[in-house]
This record gives C-alpha cells, structure tokens and sequence, in this order.
C-alpha cells in the first residue's frame, strides 16, 4: 500500500531524484502557492446547483477576473518555466506581444490542445513546453473551482471525465479498507466514484479485456489497461485519499509507469474539444473569460 505524503515532502524527495526536473517543480510550487491567494476564489462563478446531466460544473460558466492577477501569474509562471527551457525566451514573447498571457490562461484552463499549439509557435516554442506546462498554469482557477464547486457534484456522477473540469482521470485510487475505487484529476484535483472491473474511458467491463501492468520496483505499483481501447491509468492503493493539490505531483512520481504503458502500445486518451471564447473589454475592474458549453465529441 502506498505511503501517502504532503505535496512538501514530495516535492523534496522529486527534487532530489530528478535534478533534471527542477524547473518543472519549481513551477509547480509556485502554483500551489498561488492556489492561496484570494482573488482565484473570489473569481468562482456560484452555481446554484450542478451543471446539466453529463457535463461537467465548469461548463457555460462565466469567469471573471481582473486582468492584472492573470497577467502576474502567467508573467512569473513563464519566467520559471523559461529557466529550464534557454532556448524559448517566454518572458520576451511575453513582452513583444507574441504570447498573450489572457490567452494562454484561457486556453489552460479549457485544456484546449488546438489552441496551445498556435500560441506555442507564436511564442516560438517548438518543444512542447506550453503544452506541458498549461494544466501548471490552470491550477489556481481549476483548484478555486473544485474547492467551491464539490459539494454539487451528484453522488451518482458516473461519467469517465471529471465532474468539475471534464478532464480525463490520471490516477486511480483504491482506497481505504473496503477498497473503494476512485478516479482523481491531475488538473483540478477532482474526486469521483467508479466501478472496480470497468475501464475509467470506454466503460468495457468484460474481464478478458481488461488487465494490469505490474512495475518492477522495490514497492510495485500498477497500471490498468484496457484492450477494448488501449487507454491505461495509473492505480494506487491508499488509506486515505490524496489530497486533491497533490494529485500532479503523484503523477509526477510514477512516470515509470507511463513509460511502461507506453512502451506497450497505451496511451492515454486526448482532450476532448472544449470551445472557450475571450471577451476582453476594457475596464479597470475586470477581463471577462467566457467558457461555451463543454461537450463530449
């Protein structure tokens, strides 16, 4: 059974496993700091009840939020990140214009794949950075959100995705003594209830479908697989759940196990297509960021 540590002590024992990763963990502690911060909480939209049947809460939502907060954060985020990239200088394409940072705030925190990919070229950034850092970037909002947001989430909420962002499961919880299975979201921290012998993304429940992958360390860990659509995630046996701020960092620490799954052909599955739309006027007050209506294909 895993041993459950704080997001600190996991950052700590990252750090010091992979030196290489240190511009990435430094921006995620950055985030995690910024997730404190007030103005993400006051920017929540209320919601009166859940979101219409199968959606997840963040769909149709308006956000708004005063442009100077988003435009600090990103400024500092893309500083980080830009340490451990040389070649992509984001704090210039930041200062040139080429990288707006209302826009990649919006497209973070859609997951939108499409719409990183252009601001990456504009920003000049042929490695993929943008790509890998934006669920960084949406922490504070996507965190705000869940935090507010929980206590509407159906009980019976049986979708693959999250019930507050609708992104994609990274983890797999088995939890607790009567074993229960929970999925957890990488991006907002999200928290739901599934079913043991069952795919988290095409619902196969045949058993000659699915199976695990087993890692070979001194503490074996496993990935589910499904043969039906050859998607995997990554299941952990815990006591209690993680705390949802430190679900990144857990999938950080077992990469091993996507390079297993990769290896043989699994994958995870790619972002469904979320529309967001900006309306940015000007006011001292506010940016607005119009979230359309998420949808499923």
């Amino acid at each position: 059974m895993a041993r459950e540590r704080s997001g600190g002590a996991l950052l700590s024992t990252l750090d010091a496993e992979h030196a290489e990763w240190r511009p990435l963990l430094s921006l995620v502690e950055a985030a995690l700091g910024e997730m404190k911060r007030p103005v993400w909480s006051e920017s929540v939209p209320a919601r009166e009840h859940s979101a219409a049947l199968g959606q997840p809460l963040l769909s149709g939502v308006i956000i708004q939020i005063a442009p100077d907060p988003v435009r600090r954060w990103i400024h500092r985020a893309m500083t980080i990140a830009g340490a451990g990239a040389s070649a992509i200088p984001f704090v210039d394409a930041l200062a040139a214009g080429r990288l707006d940072p209302l826009a990649l705030f919006e497209a973070a925190v859609a997951g939108d794949p499409d719409r990183l990919e252009d601001l990456a070229r504009a920003a000049g950034d042929d490695r993929g950075v943008l790509k890998v850092v934006a669920p960084i970037l949406a922490m504070p909002m996507l965190h705000a959100c869940r935090r507010a947001w929980t206590p509407l989430v159906p009980a019976a909420w049986a979708e693959s995705y999250c019930p507050i962002c609708g992104d994609w499961p990274t983890l797999a919880e088995t939890r607790g003594l009567d074993g229960q299975r929970r999925l957890r979201c990488g991006r907002c921290g999200g928290d739901w209830r599934t079913e043991r012998l069952r795919c988290p993304f095409c619902g196969e429940r045949g058993h000659e479908n699915l199976g695990s992958l087993v890692s070979e360390e001194p503490e074996p860990q496993t990935v589910d697989v499904c043969e039906r659509c050859r998607h995997y995630v990554k299941a952990i046996t815990v006591l209690v759940p993680i705390r949802p701020e430190d679900v990144f960092l857990h999938d950080l620490a077992t990469l091993a196990l996507d390079v297993i799954a990769l290896e043989r052909g699994y994958r995870r599955p790619t972002p469904e297509r979320r529309e967001v739309e900006v309306i940015a006027r000007s006011s001292r007050l506010r940016t607005l960021f119009r979230l359309r209506p998420w949808t499923t294909g």
